[in-house]
């Protein structure tokens, strides 16, 4: 049982299971000249190339070495920088401050790659060509600066600069060269990812085909985005195969919104299992799989700077993502060693937090691209719209409203017109047409390939559909509405008993499938539950 109390701010607190700091990467700006560099260089010189000790920080002991490797940059003019720091290398060097806790596995790690940074800093790539780093202006234009490319793995998100402090201090580099309060504002985050490890004879539901990660890409997606990623690879580097080996979806903001009205970074959702799964015992932690959601910075066009509240704000989408991912498969979300595995990193035990559980349920999404697939239909599409249509369900490229005109032998402002109609049922931007999902588009086909015998056949309740609407009909009526367009059902409620006529259908398993989402949708409308269970059913079988 679970304790959930509220602290001063309302939040709701409560104990679940602890989510693990995962992969991290950011950049680390600092705008205090390039002290930090030249004491590097200066160590790095004192012990011939590197140094190596250890040092205590984060209550544990590390590793730490101090290294440098070749660098493109070349010599400020003159050997002087335009703020006024002498550099009188003719070769200039980066350095590498490596920091590994003293365990076991050896994954609990960070690299610090530490460059300097000037106004108008010019670099020399392979082929021998010149040219001035891309770096943002507001940290170099009043003085030099030092930017260090962090990256990690199993170590808390928000100890990162404390553990660069600390390691920089055992090679004998001031750590005060590394104080946050010299972070400049342009600093960023570039990954982060949570993960928790659940036993395998579980995580099946999470990676199934009717599970979150399937669902979220198959809904939410638009049927032809310049990146759309479902990945579901069962089978391991060596053709081994292994249900849920590497199984990922990717969302942008405006998906990821749609689930989580709050939330406003792009993730990736995922389910895996190590390379060296299958020659692990059931009693060694990775035999059994992953579940992690990871912050995705490719997929949007802004930043994610580095301060208390997006590190606050990335720490809680991830954690509530993957609250959301694990109660959709019907997970326990509290400690408990038959669902989750524990790890070098990862612990079965309970946290507090203020994260929400969110119901990851989709259904709201998919009643909504029904109706408007129906809708179209109810009205009586037009000529044109259905030869879009046609065009954009069969054609798997990029297609333009160009590319529309063309292949359906209509005029360019007949095809806009057409699109304008059809704006809740396709996106239209930047010289592109989609349809809006994965699964509106296989409700097209569908509808398409069956479009005469859905008018003939559906016609009473088309209108009826469309009379609704007209009457202000509302959305639990709808949905019903469109459940029964969905699946072809023709059902009469007289009084006398309800009769539901599903029509051709493959399997009692799909029968019963239909019926419970029918009967969801009945509820919802306020309906008696005890005439649609009492309902008689009629189908067709291929084997009747």
């Amino acid at each position: 049982m679970s304790v959930s109390v509220e602290n001063d701010d309302g939040d709701e607190i409560r104990r679940l299971i602890n989510v693990q700091d995962h992969e991290f990467s950011a950049n680390f700006n600092y705008d205090h000249g390039l002290d930090a560099w030249l004491a590097c260089d200066s160590v790095v010189k004192q012990h011939d190339g590197s140094y190596e000790t250890e040092t205590e920080a984060l209550g544990e002991t590390w590793d730490v070495t101090l290294y440098y490797q070749d660098s493109s940059i070349l010599p400020p003019r003159d050997g002087v920088t335009p703020n006024g720091t002498v550099i009188e290398h003719e070769q200039l060097r980066e350095f590498r401050l490596k920091v590994e806790a003293q365990d076991e596995l050896g994954e609990k790690k960070a690299n610090f790659h530490i460059r300097p940074r000037w106004f108008k800093m010019r670099v020399e790539n392979d082929d021998g060509n010149e040219h001035e780093l891309s770096i943002p202006t507001s940290l170099v234009e009043d003085r030099d600066a030092v930017n260090v490319r962090v990256s990690g793995s199993n170590i808390e998100f928000c100890d990162y600069c404390d553990l660069l402090m600390c390691a920089a201090s055992a090679v004998d580099v001031s750590g005060h060269y590394f104080s946050e309060s010299y972070l400049h504002e342009t600093s960023n985050i570039q990954d982060a990812a949570k993960y928790v490890r659940l036993h395998e004879d579980v995580s099946g539901p999470v990676h199934a085909r009717t599970g979150p990660l399937v669902s979220l890409a198959h809904v939410l997606e638009n049927d032809r985005e310049g990146y759309r990623k479902l990945v579901q690879n069962d089978s391991n580097e060596r053709g081994r195969q292994l249900a849920g080996y590497y199984h990922t979806t990717t969302l942008g903001p405006s998906r990821v919104r749609e689930v989580f009205p709050d939330h406003v970074l792009p993730i990736e959702a995922k389910h895996y299992y190590a390379r060296e799964a299958h020659a692990r015992p059931d009693s060694h932690a990775l035999s059994h799989p992953k579940v992690e959601v990871a912050y995705q910075t490719s997929r949007w066009d802004n930043t994610l700077h580095l301060t208390d509240e997006n590190l606050a704000e990335l720490d809680e989408e991830l954690t509530e993502w993957l609250y959301a991912i694990l109660a959709d498969a019907g997970l326990d979300l509290r400690a408990n060693e038959n669902v989750y595995v524990e790890d070098q990193y990862f612990k079965v035990e309970n946290e507090t937090t203020t994260a929400s559980v969110v119901d990851l349920d989709l259904t709201e999404v998919r009643h909504e691209q029904e109706s408007v697939v129906y809708k179209h239909l109810a009205d009586g599409m037009a000529p044109t719209d259905q030869e879009c249509l046609d065009v954009l369900v069969s054609d798997g490229g990029t297609v333009s409203p160009q590319d529309l005109a063309e292949s359906t032998g209509r005029h360019e402002d007949t095809v806009y017109n057409s699109l304008a109609r059809m704006n809740d049922l396709v996106t239209h931007r930047y010289g592109e047409v989609n349809l809006k999902s994965t699964y509106t588009s296989e409700l097209v086909a569908d509808a398409l390939d069956q479009a005469q015998q859905a008018v003939d056949n559906a016609a009473k309740t088309a209108a009826d559909a469309v009379h609704a609407s007209k009457r202000g009909l509302d959305n639990a009526t709808s949905a019903f509405v469109a459940w029964c367009e969905r699946y072809g059902v023709n059902y009469n409620d007289n009084g006398d008993g309800m009769t539901i006529d599903l029509g051709r259908v493959d399997s009692i398993q799909e029968v019963r499938n239909i019926l419970r989402s029918g009967f969801d949708r009945w509820c919802n409308m306020k309906r008696d539950a005890i005439t649609f269970k009492s309902a008689k059913v009629k189908w067709e079988h291929e084997d009747d």
